[in-house]
């Protein structure tokens, strides 16, 4: 095998490192994470459509988590599990009614923190059976993802999507409420 002279080998090390630096802030650039300072805005949304030619509005939620057998003797899995939109493949129609738009996905936005919290709460109070695997946080996922999915649904019906001021007022109280009371697993504390 031949070896490459250190010039060589430094550009190669350059290039890759420049490599994973750009995909890592590409694939955080396509990501808005969950923040009770910052509420959802158009911008946010990769997709702009007009006149309900795809619908009103629809956004991806996602909770990705990292666990390891080796980071279960962590008292604190807050910084593990992050709970963020996905821009590219969100979309909103510019000439609807885009504050209820916004309102709507802001509130699937807070809903999904509730269950990203309600996984960071799992995850610490079932850490040491990480010992034997990351199958536990799997379906540990599994079951608050269900739970938010379910829920996600019944929000919708009971609101109409946002459009029902006195449901839509219930819901942010209750959401606002949860969020207060699994504040202890809100990310980074």
């Amino acid at each position: 095998m031949e070896l490459l002279e250190p010039k060589r080998l430094f550009i190669l090390t350059l290039s890759l490192f420049v490599f994973t630096v750009a995909y890592s802030q590409n694939k955080d650039d396509d990501r808005i994470y969950w923040s009770d300072r910052q509420k959802l805005i158009v911008d946010d949304f990769g997709i702009k459509t007009r006149n309900l030619e795809s619908g009103a509005t629809s956004a991806d939620f996602a909770i990705d988590y990292d666990v390891s057998r080796f980071n279960f003797v962590s008292k604190n899995f807050n910084k593990n599990v992050r709970n963020y939109m996905i821009k590219s493949t969100s979309q909103i129609d510019t000439t609807g009614n885009v504050q209820q738009y916004l309102l709507y996905q802001q509130t699937l936005f807070n809903l999904s923190e509730i269950y990203a919290r309600e996984l960071r709460k799992a995850l610490k109070e079932n850490r040491k059976l990480l010992i034997s695997g990351t199958k536990v946080a799997d379906e540990l996922n599994w079951k608050v993802m269900s739970e938010f999915l379910d829920r996600r649904s019944k929000y919708t019906q009971e609101t109409n999507s946002a459009s029902d001021p006195v449901k839509q007022k219930e819901w942010e109280d209750q959401i606002a409420y949860e969020l207060n009371e699994l504040k202890d697993f809100a990310y980074g504390k």
